[in-house]
């Protein structure tokens, strides 16, 4: 497969849509990490993300959305609400599920991983029709790909594009907030912290584990 390469720009995004539209994985830069993205709602093209990102083991998936859409697809309460309104945010929100999510993304898990990390991917969110899977371009749990030549070294020829976005600002996952929860908690921290977070959700708190 020959691989197209473009810089990161507004102008890419109808172009981006149809690669998605056509069933294909494309690598896309974002604030956080670089991430292999798929129309979640084609069974072929989720199939071929898990291909491309070594998926063994069973785990729900993240989807890409924001507060305008996701009603759509996930369970949205108050503090989650809250959240959304600040998107775009580098956060990673669990979400309980809505059955229109299919059976590929859920994993039989009933919830999903939410994120909307910058305002690129808020941008290609409004323009699609489908929600959107993601998963980090990452060859190992250790190895995350942070900048576009690590994402020719490891996707070139493996996808029909892939986004030069230079380097992520963040380099790592976003902050996980368990929303499915009575109330909303920080399970490991990113680049945000509870003190950041704490103004835009209110009542929010940190699990356990992490007082130790």
């Amino acid at each position: 497969m020959q691989t197209k390469t473009a810089k990161r720009s507004s102008n890419l995004i109808p172009e981006i849509a149809r690669y998605l539209a056509a069933g294909e994985v494309v690598v896309l830069p974002t604030d956080t990490v670089y991430a292999l993205v798929a129309d979640a709602f084609n069974p072929d093209a989720v199939a071929k993300l898990k291909q491309l990102k070594q998926i063994t083991h069973l785990q729900p998936m993240t989807v890409l959305t924001h507060q305008e859409k996701a009603a759509q697809i996930v369970e949205v309460s108050r503090s989650a609400a809250q959240m959304m309104s600040h998107f775009p945010y580098p956060v990673t929100m669990i979400m309980p599920a809505k059955a229109t999510l299919p059976e590929s993304i859920t994993n039989g898990f009933k919830n999903v991983f939410v994120v909307c990390p910058d305002r690129f991917m808020y941008d290609l969110i409004a323009y699609v029709p489908n929600p959107m899977v993601c998963a980090a371009a990452a060859v190992s749990s250790d190895v995350k790909v942070k900048t576009f030549d690590m994402a020719m070294q490891f996707f070139d020829g493996k996808v029909p594009l892939i986004v030069d976005g230079g380097k992520s600002s963040y380099g790592r996952s976003g902050t996980l907030v368990d929303f499915s929860l009575d109330v909303p908690t920080i399970m490991t921290f990113g680049p945000v912290s509870l003190d950041d977070l704490r103004p835009l959700v209110p009542g929010i708190v940190i699990a356990s584990h992490l007082m130790k």
